[in-house]
């Protein structure tokens, strides 16, 4: 499964900086009107990317990052097929993981308590209306393009983690779909030749050689995630070749719209995996800090 918030995702990287940019050209009206939209749009709650609470933990969208990140870093095999980093099988996690230090914790539920209240006045009714003017399949479809422009993170990431073969494979995939799979709108990778996604980031990569999450971090308008994940998730950003030469407008509308589709695709999950928790703080906490170590020990 995947959380919305979960991992801090390059898409929010992408999207802060666009918004910098602009800051720094346009003036302060710019930034009132681009804050304003942001509010609408740039809601992750549960967002567990897998990958990186995006891309598939309960599969749909394969997502990538912290997560990411997250994406997370995130839950979908867009498909209804099952995602080989499905978040749900590592949700309780058998093996006790060591907790992780909540130092600012009374700033962390304050911070949880806002996503919660956005994501339900504002993400949840712009997504109602994405879905209205985009049928399922073109936004399962925009999803999975999204998913192969993140290509690079996995790739570097599986390189630097010694995963020579994963790296080979997220590279077959990018050339495959971005080709015959119409710039990843479509996944013949998969589909024809069973190619499967060997996702990673730089917090994974980060882990994988031995660093701690340092303390747990509920960013706003992204949600659970820690010092090392934020940090990998920013790395990532500059993975991307793309930011190199799209405008800080086009950084923020992709950003937007990857939160938006991916919320239109999964409407229930965050409200599913909320609903009977005791203590939804404390939960998706321990769940984001079980599914990060499971895809680290899962490549150890």
């Amino acid at each position: 499964m995947k959380l919305l918030f979960p991992c801090p995702t390059v898409e929010y990287a992408n999207g802060l900086a666009g918004v910098m940019d602009i800051c720094r050209k346009d003036g302060w009206i710019k930034i009132i009107c681009i804050f304003s939209i942001c509010m609408l749009f740039l809601i992750q709650t549960v967002y567990v990317h897998a990958d990186q609470i995006s891309p598939s933990q309960v599969p749909l969208v394969e997502h990538s990052s912290a997560s990411q990140k997250s994406y997370p870093e995130i839950i979908e095999a867009k498909d209804s097929e099952k995602f080989d980093e499905d978040w749900g099988k590592d949700l309780f996690f058998e093996e006790e993981i060591e907790p992780i230090a909540d130092p600012i914790e009374p700033f962390n539920r304050a911070m949880f308590k806002i996503n919660d209240k956005l994501y339900y006045y504002f993400l949840k009714p712009v997504s109602k209306i994405f879905s209205f003017v985009l049928p399922k399949d073109l936004r399962v479809a925009l999803g999975r393009a999204m998913n192969n422009s993140k290509t690079p993170i996995s790739f570097t990431n599986c390189l630097l983690q010694g995963r020579l073969k994963d790296g080979g494979t997220e590279i077959a995939r990018l050339v495959i779909n971005t080709t015959f799979g119409l710039g990843g709108l479509f996944d013949p990778a998969r589909n024809w030749w069973d190619i499967r996604a060997k996702k990673a980031d730089f917090g994974q990569t980060m882990g994988h050689y031995g660093i701690s999450h340092g303390f747990y971090l509920v960013l706003p308008l992204i949600g659970p995630s820690s010092a090392r994940d934020g940090i990998g998730t920013f790395a990532g950003y500059f993975t991307l070749p793309q930011n190199y030469f799209i405008t800080s407008r086009d950084k923020l509308t992709i950003f937007s719209v990857d939160i938006v589709n991916y919320v239109s695709i999964n409407p229930e999950e965050y409200e599913d995996l909320k609903r009977d928790a005791f203590d939804p703080y404390t939960f998706f906490r321990d769940a984001y800090i079980q599914h990060r170590a499971e895809l680290i020990k899962k490549h150890r």
